[in-house]
């Protein structure tokens, strides 16, 4: 019923680790199916949900092999059904691209039928920037959610992330979208950061859907493959993305 891209336009900022996370808040807070997606081909997101290192098969290689998607559904400990994007080689990668740019429907589709489904919520991790992956469900999305930080590499590309241009939007035109921002990793003790903030709460007003602060236990709870509100259920960053969460449950209510 409803399609969630978590994006940036640029890598390293956390984006996967805020797609895992949001998709567990909207399952513990009670809705009926939720579904992540990997679309970035470092395959890190099942890692959140504790999908052994080993499991390598995904809906890449489901499409490849001319396989339902079924083939590559994970049910997590949390009851979140996860699609890892699966193992490519580098050359397959570029031929992966070249087959979705020839025929969008291999992703679209099956993206779409998933989005259908009624209370249903669909989040995808896509990749860092522009990629075709992305071009291709990018005009089904109800929902986009931006992961940036408060560091000078970001911050120079508020004007891109605002206008949503930085996604293929053109300069003018209106997004097909609902788009929201999410700052992750703010430090208030660190200068850069905390000079940073009121020029992008200044800039993004009510697209800012929260904040996450920078936490030490987010980075324990990854190498522990678990999500943090199982690791630290009382840290910092568990209620700081249960904030977030509670804000993207209100703007998926909106919508319907």
């Amino acid at each position: 019923m409803t399609l969630i891209c978590v994006a940036s336009p640029k890598g390293g900022v956390g984006k996967t680790m805020v797609a895992a996370h949001l998709a567990d808040e909207l399952r513990r807070t009670g809705q009926s199916t939720v579904i992540a997606i990997d679309l970035d081909p470092q395959n890190a997101l099942r890692l959140h949900f504790g999908v052994p290192m080993a499991l390598r098969h995904g809906l890449v290689n489901s499409i490849e092999a001319g396989q339902s998607w079924e083939e590559a559904a994970i049910r997590s400990a949390s009851n979140v059904l996860v699609y890892p994007f699966g193992f490519q080689s580098i050359h397959l990668q570029a031929e992966f691209e070249h087959a979705v740019r020839r025929h969008p429907q291999l992703l679209s589709r099956e993206i779409a039928a998933l989005a259908a489904m009624p209370d249903t919520i669909v989040v995808v991790d896509t990749s860092p920037g522009y990629s075709v992956a992305f071009s291709t469900i990018l005009p089904l999305a109800d929902i986009v959610l931006t992961v940036m930080t408060p560091e000078a590499s970001c911050i120079s590309l508020i004007p891109e992330i605002h206008s949503a241009s930085c996604y293929g939007v053109e300069q003018g035109q209106q997004a097909g979208f609902v788009h929201r921002v999410i700052v992750n990793r703010f430090d208030p003790l660190n200068r850069v950061s905390a000079m940073a903030m009121p020029k992008i709460i200044r800039r993004f007003g009510g697209m800012l859907l929260g904040t996450i602060c920078r936490d030490e236990h987010i980075g324990e709870a990854f190498a522990s493959q678990k999500l943090v509100q199982q690791y630290a259920p009382y840290s910092r960053a568990a209620v700081d993305i249960a904030a977030v969460g509670t804000g993207l449950i209100q703007t998926v209510e909106n919508l319907h």
